[in-house]
């Protein structure tokens, strides 16, 4: 009898054992879950949206969100708060507009209260233009077609903007229009992504705006 009581005291402590490591591996997978789901929402909310401009782009860390709407609303702050140009140079895969964007003084020009709309072709516009496009211009030239893509003195909306022309800093006139499904375009460009600064807005388009002959 007592070995039998004996061997029952020793099934109920590793049954308590089971019990706990049950609970331990339980809360440890909890935990894992946790950040696991922590971290995909952080991955999530990282796209050039999320470039602070202390820089949300970009594709940016960054403190406990409290939700991901007050994360975007903090970071849309954080933009307005800087300049068109100090947003314009923070847009990665830019690099050649923003190589022009300082060579020819427009970035320099935009130092004021504005308000301007600056549009952004990325490096894939560019690469899109037949060789030699840029490199053959004079310098008169090029100042013209980074001119051409500013508006000096409104902030457009392209999503309320009117079919028509505005006239670009260069003097010559952009068209605005819809393409197909109601998509806005500048000339023949599409806006892949909108920033807002404090004195203006900046827009990220796939092609590059050539000023029309004269």
């Amino acid at each position: 009898m007592p070995f039998a009581k004996g061997a029952k005291t020793s099934r109920e402590r590793r049954a308590s054992r089971t019990t706990w490591i049950v609970a331990a591996l339980a809360v440890l997978a909890a935990i894992a879950i946790f950040v696991y789901q922590e971290r995909s929402a952080a991955g999530s909310d990282f796209s050039f949206e999320n470039l602070v401009l202390t820089s949300a782009e970009n594709g940016d860390g960054a403190p406990a969100k409290a939700s991901s709407k007050s994360t975007a609303s903090s970071q849309s702050t954080a933009r307005k708060l800087s300049s068109v140009v100090t947003v314009a140079q923070k847009i990665p895969n830019t690099s050649q507009f923003k190589a022009l964007f300082k060579s020819t003084g427009v970035a320099t020009a935009l130092d004021g209260k504005g308000p301007y709309t600056i549009f952004v072709p990325s490096n894939g516009a560019f690469s899109q233009l037949p060789p030699g496009t840029i490199t053959k211009m004079t310098d008169a030239q090029k100042l013209r077609f980074m001119q051409y893509h500013v508006i000096d003195g409104r902030m457009i909306d392209a999503q309320a903007q009117r079919a028509g022309t505005i006239q670009a800093m260069s003097g010559d006139m952009l068209n605005f229009s819809f393409g197909a499904d109601q998509i806005p375009l500048v000339n023949s460009a599409i806006f892949i992504h909108k920033y807002e600064a404090e004195n203006g807005i900046v827009y990220l388009i796939d092609n590059v705006l050539l000023p029309p002959q004269r």
